[in-house]
């Protein structure tokens, strides 16, 4: 079986029900997103891309998804594998879900007559969720969605209320629209508002009017239930800002679909909305990295091309031109140290979802970072590397990331910490945590940049004190490794007396 990285430990500790989920592909980034999204609803992902004997898993899953890009360009027909074993068997077929990132009619088409039940966008994870639910967990189909119901007749309430929260949604019922509308005012992620229109104090359409004008719910779909059979009026239901109707007396087979329809183009909203806004974000992070390129990378190129043409067409005195080709040498390792550091925040963008973990021996990187660091100590700073309890403790990590961030921080240290400073390495164990931490004795951080410190492209980057270059990205990047293995970190610093950074992770047995 090939696993794109190890399980979270949550599966361990999740009480029996657990069903399986097979993905056959090879794509470790869908995998990656799949696997966390599943978590969620106690789904366990398994995988395979066919190098393994496919049978074994087979009989462990309650569902396939198969990745219709690699179904196509496999040799082995995976299809026919799956169909011949589902004959042999004899029992009721397995739920066969494919995914692509190629959504048309003919491909469509295809997977169902290769026998796919069901056919669903790769990108959107959510809706995979909701399919897989709606095929292993149907009574969970809207699982963790927040509905608000404003009804009087309390009949008709137990009734909605029964419909929705049996497929898994939290209902909040209120028997007048101000009650609501104050709790929705306070509470504003709603997925679904269910009113009735003759009510107490406020009638169902001026609640639908506060909600859209006051609250700013733009969004958030409104099914409007009522016995009133007035063209005119139910036609100023939608001009509101209602988005369905459900006339009393109430069925619930109407109510099922005309709920679930709103509630999937809710959910696929809000994907679109998160990935408009991960546009925006990565828009102007590009205009950020293009102003950084255009301006620091600039300054020690000039310097290097003005002073090495200097060299070349006047006729200095060797003294001179060491002097220069100093300077030139220093630009150069500034220039490299930049380029690094845009090429490392390259590297982790591309690699969000696809981090190989293994047992690594933390405290052992950590003190191998500070003796690298050691071997070019020309500002006689004292390093020490202590630790309380076990100095052999492990952890689920990538030992390339965690060593980068490592080095980025005692680097840091390094540069703005003066002749005969000290940094510490410390390393304590404790209730299954590993805490670690690198203090030095520089000039600090000053107060408007701890915020920001952390963020991509902050403009906390500075010069050292031997005039060191920075493009700001160092700590935005050990952040983003520190989260990839599920820790965390803190910084504290003080203006003249130093700055500490701490480390926490979760340990695991050696």
């Amino acid at each position: 079986m090939n696993q794109f990285r190890p399980k979270s430990d949550k599966i361990s500790l999740i009480a029996g029900g657990i069903m399986k989920v097979l993905y056959i592909g090879e794509n470790s980034s869908f995998f990656n997103s799949l696997e966390g999204e599943l978590l969620q609803g106690d789904y366990e992902l398994i995988s395979t891309n066919l190098d393994d004997e496919l049978i074994p898993l087979l009989e462990k899953s309650s569902l396939i998804v198969i990745d219709n890009e690699f179904s196509k360009s496999n040799d082995i027909d995976v299809m026919k594998s799956i169909l011949d074993w589902e004959k042999k068997r004899g029992k009721k077929n397995i739920p066969l879900l494919f995914v692509s990132d190629s959504d048309d009619f003919e491909e469509r088409l295809n997977a169902f007559n290769s026998g796919a039940d069901e056919f669903v966008d790769k990108f959107d994870i959510k809706s995979i969720h909701l399919k897989i639910n709606s095929f292993l967990r149907p009574d969970l189909l809207w699982q963790g969605l927040n509905t608000i119901l404003v009804e009087d007749d309390k009949i008709s309430a137990k009734f909605i209320s029964h419909v929705i929260k049996s497929k898994g949604a939290k209902v909040h019922h209120f028997l007048d629209g101000i009650s609501a509308f104050e709790y929705i005012k306070e509470n504003p992620q709603v997925d679904l508002i269910l009113t009735d229109h003759i009510m107490p104090n406020l009638t169902g359409i001026a609640f639908v009017k506060k909600i859209r004008n006051e609250i700013g719910l733009k969004n958030v779909p409104i099914i409007f239930i009522s016995s009133v059979q007035d063209k005119v009026e139910i036609l100023e239901f939608y001009k509101v800002g209602g988005n369905d109707y459900i006339a009393k007396p109430l069925i619930k087979e109407e109510l099922f679909v005309k709920v679930n329809q709103l509630l999937e183009i809710r959910i696929k909203s809000d994907i679109l909305k998160a990935q408009v806004d991960e546009l925006e974000k990565l828009n102007r992070l590009k205009d950020q990295f293009i102003a950084v390129c255009s301006h620091d990378l600039r300054t020690p190129l000039n310097t290097i091309l003005g002073l090495s043409n200097n060299i070349l067409t006047e006729e200095d005195d060797v003294k001179e031109i060491k002097e220069q080709v100093s300077v030139i040498d220093n630009s150069a390792t500034d220039l490299l140290s930049m380029v690094n550091e845009l090429l490392d925040f390259g590297e982790l963008q591309l690699k969000k979802n696809d981090v190989e973990l293994e047992k690594v021996n933390i405290g052992e990187i950590l003190k191998n970072c500070i003796r690298k660091i050691s071997s070019f100590n020309t500002k006689h700073i004292a390093m020490s590397f202590k630790c309380y309890g076990p100095e052999d403790v492990f952890i689920m990590g990538n030992r390339g990331m965690l060593t980068r961030a490592f080095n980025n921080i005692i680097t840091n240290s390094y540069k703005f910490t003066g002749e005969s400073g000290q940094i510490r390495g410390l390393m304590e164990s404790k209730d299954g945590k590993v805490t670690l931490s690198i203090s030095d004795t520089g000039i600090g951080i000053p107060d408007k940049f701890k915020e920001h410190i952390f963020d991509q492209l902050s403009g906390a980057g500075r010069e050292g004190l031997e005039g060191e270059k920075s493009v700001g990205l160092g700590m935005s990047i050990v952040k983003e490794i520190v989260d990839k293995h599920s820790g965390e970190i803190e910084l504290t610093s003080r203006e003249g007396k130093g700055t500490t950074v701490k480390f926490s992770f979760n340990m695991v047995k050696a």
